[in-house]
């Protein structure tokens, strides 16, 4: 479990620094061209981002 949650903190600190990369990460399969995420997708993968951090860290202190 340790491995998971240092896994999803690592993604939940890039998601919420980056959210255009996590975006691109999800849907790089789905656009050809240059596409650019709404605003809304953006704040909502910030929020995954957030998400994904609080449960990391909470995987994290479970371990220790």
């Amino acid at each position: 479990m340790l491995f998971f949650g240092i896994l999803l903190t690592i993604l939940g600190i890039v998601f919420i620094i980056s959210p255009t990369t996590s975006w691109w990460l999800s849907n790089w399969w789905r656009f050809e061209g240059d596409t650019e995420p709404s605003s809304f997708s953006l704040a909502f993968y910030r929020l995954g981002g957030v998400i994904y951090l609080i449960i990391g860290i909470v995987l994290i202190a479970r371990e220790l």
